[in-house]
């Protein structure tokens, strides 16, 4: 039913940046099978439909960026975490479990991905992370359609004046920090 509701964002439909473009093309809606697809499969990931998308699209989003960190607030979700190192081997996994951690080498060049679970202390912890966070980084936000807290969440992120580039997966959201021009697009996904 969301898929048919998302119809019109299909393809990257209305997207005008070449940028944002290549990212829906060519990450979010990459319907390549990778073999590690089926290696982590065997590999005895118990996934739902849907946590299996999530994973396939963790694992194309590392390859994309090759990130140095991966960050997980307020836990680390293991299921995940198998997918984001087959992407690239170098990213280290972490569990951000403070928020001096989420500051902590993001001012540098280093990339980081940081997976969001919206909590008791997200807030908090954005607030942090948004004022440290670099334009090599990137936030992904689980479950921003699950109910009014985690949507209400998901539109403070949107509406935030240093977030240039915004994709509303309906199940994820993807933020990015750099200096391009601020939209926000929906894509089916």
């Amino acid at each position: 039913m969301v898929w048919l509701q998302r119809m019109k964002h299909i393809q990257g439909f209305g997207i005008q940046s070449p940028s944002a473009f290549s990212f829906d093309r060519k990450v979010i809606n990459d319907h390549t099978f990778y073999p590690v697809y089926a290696e982590l499969k065997r590999a005895g990931n118990a996934l739902t439909a849907i946590e299996r998308k999530k994973a396939r699209l963790l694992y194309r989003i590392n390859r994309f960026a090759e990130a140095d960190r991966f960050c997980f607030y307020p836990t680390k979700l293991p299921a995940y975490e198998s997918y984001i190192k087959a992407a690239c081997e170098k990213t280290l996994i972490e569990e951000a479990k403070t928020l001096c951690e989420a500051s902590e080498g993001t001012a540098s060049c280093e990339s980081a991905i940081y997976f969001l679970t919206v909590s008791e202390h997200c807030q908090t912890f954005y607030d942090t992370l948004r004022t440290t966070i670099n334009a090599q980084s990137f936030i992904i936000v689980d479950g921003i359609k699950r109910n009014a807290e985690t949507k209400a969440f998901w539109q403070q992120i949107v509406d935030d004046e240093r977030v240039s580039f915004s994709f509303d997966l309906y199940h994820i959201g993807i933020a990015f920090f750099d200096k391009r021009p601020k939209q926000n697009h929906i894509i089916n996904f």
